[in-house]
């Protein structure tokens, strides 16, 4: 070999070994950075017209395990979703406290209960019934809160969904910057450790924002897809959208998540695509899973709470009569109108009492033996056999009852043995003529119709619905339009296989429930009432509000759930007396002190309830004061699920992190040792190019 080429070979030596020792500090220094992989250099004999040349480095590498990165990946993201649901779990908890505490939702109830079995005792105690009201009102207060704050974890969930959206956006768009600056280093055959590890750091953030599967092209550019395979970053960049509405409600319908490809050259987006059932696990998946179902289920639970609480108080409050009789009373807006067959069975009285609680005037309708044709037929032959002293009214769905005089009061009172009843419910209690609570909506939905009533629905009037699939991906929006007469009309339009019939099978039951189920074709999916534009005959109540279909009826039976403020001022509006339909004009029928009424109030604590599927609660029947329990229970219970999920994914990622660190992080040890070897290599060629000096100057002086 010529001196030249030992020079050469020498230099060789000495630009591998700095190259080396280069990489061997880049190691040490990085040794606690986050996410860094140590770097390797490959090297290689260099090999001239088949002479050896010394040596050349091939490559410097990262040193990772593509299925261990993979894995940490998906290990990350899972962990992300189970933390924020942890996290909205635990601020849920601390809204709904410890169930065996004072303040509980429990000790709410049982303070109520507590407060009746006092008023029983002694009935005519004004201040006895001020308690009890008080402790009601606590109570409907108590739910009114969670519903509220339940509504308002929605909506921090959907503001995350809008900030971690941008999130995503952000590291998109530096992984997209990244690509071209790699495939430019490695066409040049540059080290590429430094921009490799800003590109893993992105991606580890990534992955705990969104589901991430990572591949990698021949020129070193990265492609990110979902982990279902739809595209994030190929050859050009996509870009997700989500609009957060400002206020969020039981009947708030969130946008969709949209992904567009940006053209940069053109400066402009494509068309937009549902990304929402494409994302599979990390936080917004958590944000999602809150948002749409977890929180949804919990007020859906309690807004059943609610409404049986309400219906089993205002049954009560129906049945008997305040002393003094209220000079009038208004119901709520039900979808009833004059035309309507009146759908009752058994006997109920009204009756004009005056202010000395003796009889002025009555009626007994007989639904059974002789039922009024229609609602006008029943007013009327009341308001006829009262003689002007009391009159019974129907406008818009609302049934009112009032005495002629302003020192008189009415009463409407259902037979002992036989009383009235409609969908399990009296004359009085169904049009909530004296009800003792009320709230945003009754969250009870037998109806009693038949099928057979006017509908009374007017043209251009619609509900326009969203089939999801289990993914919350959608299938189809279809609008159903008012169409025919009555009610079946419409149930059969619904059914209707070119629409949505070809999802569901409607039904209505002897109770006047509308009950829907998938068809055979599908499998859990889900209807989503979107708008409904339709009103029952001028009532005001919309066909989806009057048979609850959606979710947000069910739930509005919690929001402003409070005590009839009439009644709060006046105690002795409390209904607790029985009117003695025996007694003729002139006799006394209400007797002040009655203690039947609270009696029957207090029976409320052990009486059985029948209460239907509401969230992951399956329907029973139970006590008012278990279904407390049970939906307290329930919540505890997704909170602790959470939490252990949250528990088993941080120890399988610390575990892959682990495993990755051994062969990717940086070991003192071995680098130190390295360095050694790298210092002794480098030396060995500098004395070697010495050597040569001193041979250069020999001849030289020779010459």
């Amino acid at each position: 070999m010529s001196i030249n080429g030992i020079i050469n070979t020498s230099l060789s030596g000495l630009f591998t070994s700095q190259a080396a020792l280069q990489a061997t500090s880049n190691n040490i220094a990085n040794v606690n950075t986050e996410g860094y992989a140590r770097v390797r250099v490959q090297t290689a004999a260099n090999v001239l017209q088949g002479q050896s040349a010394g040596v050349t480095i091939t490559d410097i590498e990262r040193v990772v395990d593509q299925f261990l990165e993979s894995a940490l990946r998906t290990s990350t993201s899972n962990l992300s979703e189970y933390t924020v649901q942890r996290e909205f779990h635990d601020r849920l908890q601390g809204i709904l406290g410890d169930p065996a505490a004072d303040s509980s939702l429990s000790a709410g109830l049982d303070q109520v209960y507590q407060a009746l079995a006092d008023l029983a005792l002694n009935p005519a105690d004004v201040l006895r019934r001020q308690q009890m009201l008080s402790e009601l009102k606590s109570f409907s207060d108590q739910i009114n809160l969670y519903h509220e704050q339940m509504q308002s974890l929605r909506g921090e969930a959907s503001t995350q969904i809008s900030e971690t959206i941008i999130a995503v956006n952000t590291e998109l768009q530096r992984i997209h910057e990244l690509n071209p600056l790699l495939t430019r280093a490695q066409a040049l055959g540059e080290e590429t450790g430094g921009l490799e590890g800003q590109l893993a750091l992105s991606l580890n953030y990534l992955s705990e924002l969104i589901d991430i599967k990572v591949d990698r092209d021949s020129s070193g550019a990265v492609r990110i897809a979902t982990s279902d395979g739809y595209p994030l970053l190929d050859t050009s960049l996509s870009q997700l959208e989500y609009d957060a509405p400002g206020i969020v409600g039981s009947d708030t319908v969130f946008p969709s998540i949209q992904i567009y490809r940006v053209d940069e050259e053109l400066n402009q987006s494509s068309s937009s695509n549902d990304m929402t059932s494409h994302i599979r696990s990390g936080k917004l998946e958590g944000l999602l899973e809150m948002r749409d179902s977890q929180l949804v289920d919990l007020s859906v639970s309690l807004g059943e709470l609610a409404a049986r609480v309400m219906d089993e108080f205002n049954a009560v409050q129906n049945q008997f009569s305040a002393v003094p009789a209220p000079n009038s009373m208004t119901g709520k807006e039900t979808f009833v109108d004059g035309a309507h067959q009146t759908g009752f069975t058994g006997l109920v009285t009204f009756a004009v009492v005056d202010d000395s609680n003796q009889l002025v005037a009555s009626t007994t309708v007989d639904f059974d033996s002789a039922p009024p044709a229609d609602f006008d037929a029943l007013i009327s032959q009341v308001n006829t056999a009262l003689g002007g002293d009391g009159t019974l009214a129907l406008a818009n769905g609302v049934m009112s009852f009032t005495a002629a005089s302003s020192t008189y009061g009415v009463v409407i009172a259902d037979d002992e043995s036989t009383p009235s009843d409609r969908a399990g419910r009296g004359f009085s209690h169904f049009f909530g003529m004296n009800d003792l609570v009320t709230a945003a909506g009754t969250g009870i939905f037998d109806t009693g119709l038949d099928g057979t009533e006017d509908h009374n629905l007017g043209a251009g009037e619609a509900i326009d619905f969203t089939v999801l699939n289990s993914e919350g991906r959608e299938l189809t929006t279809i609008s159903v339009s008012a169409t025919g007469t009555t009610f079946q009309d419409m149930i059969d339009e619904l059914n209707n296989v070119s629409g949505l019939g070809a999802y569901f099978t409607f039904s209505l039951d002897s109770e006047g429930r509308l009950s829907y189920e998938e068809t055979s074709t599908y499998e859990n999916i889900v209807l989503r009432v979107d708008d409904d534009t339709t009103d029952l005959g001028g009532t005001g109540i919309s066909f989806t509000e009057a048979f609850g279909l959606g979710n947000a009826h069910r739930v509005n039976a919690s929001r402003d759930m409070e005590v009839v403020e009439s009644i709060l001022e006046d105690p002795n509006q409390l209904g607790l007396a029985v009117f003695d339909a025996t007694g003729g004009v002139g006799d006394v029928v209400l007797t002040d002190g009655d203690q039947r009424g609270a009696l029957a109030f207090q029976d409320l604590e052990t009486s059985l309830v029948a209460f239907e599927t509401a969230g992951e609660l399956k329907s029973t029947n139970v006590t008012l004061g278990q279904y407390v329990a049970r939906f307290l229970g329930n919540a505890g219970l997704q909170a602790k699920r959470a939490q252990d999920l949250e528990e088993d994914n941080l120890a399988l990622q610390y575990e892959v992190q682990q495993r990755n660190s051994d062969v990717s992080g940086v070991n003192m040890d071995e680098e130190l040792a390295n360095l050694i070897v790298y210092q002794n290599a480098y030396g060995a060629a500098a004395r070697i190019l010495s050597s040569v000096q001193d041979l250069y100057d020999d001849l030289l002086s020779v010459v």
